[in-house]
């Protein structure tokens, strides 16, 4: 089975083949990742309403690929493949469009009840506050100061810093993490 395809025999998710799905959220492939046990993860464990992510979307590919360039390959299994899917999740939420008369991908993206300020600017980490409130100094701590804006930008949500969790996992030479 190649990585990033679909295992044969599954069906066509491109097609709208929603008999593909298993319905239990089961990873079938769970030792490398692939966009058949990714959609799995989308609709069972993350639980992206079907109205808001058809399964003729083009969105979880794109993110499945962009995951797949950034989670390097490591020794493989269950937590390579959750590395992918969650780094996968993330960038879904930050690139998914809504379908016609949905928005909740904008909401979640949004700064309001229930998003994760995807769409808010972020200059840093506050690394020092006041007893009062009225002074914060934003300053990359000293943990933070060989990450890249990308990284940062995946404690965002639950699933990035999911994904950079497994990442670290590895140990502190994978991928530049420290």
């Amino acid at each position: 089975m190649d990585a990033t395809g679909t295992a044969a025999g599954i069906g066509d998710l491109q097609a709208g083949s929603a008999a593909a799905l298993t319905g239990t959220g089961v990873l079938v492939f769970p030792l490398a990742p692939n966009i058949f046990d990714f959609w799995q993860f989308l609709l069972f464990a993350v639980q992206i309403p079907q109205t808001a992510l058809p399964l003729d979307s083009i969105w979880p590919q794109f993110a499945f690929d962009q995951a797949m360039e950034i989670v390097m390959a490591g020794p493989g299994g269950v937590m390579y493949s959750l590395a992918a899917y969650n780094c996968a999740t993330h960038i879904l939420f930050a690139i998914a469009t809504d379908v016609i008369g949905q928005n909740y991908f904008a909401l979640k993206r949004s700064s309001g009840s229930g998003g994760f300020g995807l769409t808010t600017p972020s200059t840093g980490l506050v690394g020092d506050t006041s007893d009062n409130g009225t002074s914060v100094r934003i300053e990359v701590p000293d943990w933070a100061k060989h990450i890249a804006v990308g990284q940062l930008d995946l404690y965002r949500t639950p699933w990035g810093r999911a994904a950079l969790a497994y990442l670290q996992a590895y140990g502190p030479s994978i991928v530049g993490l420290t």
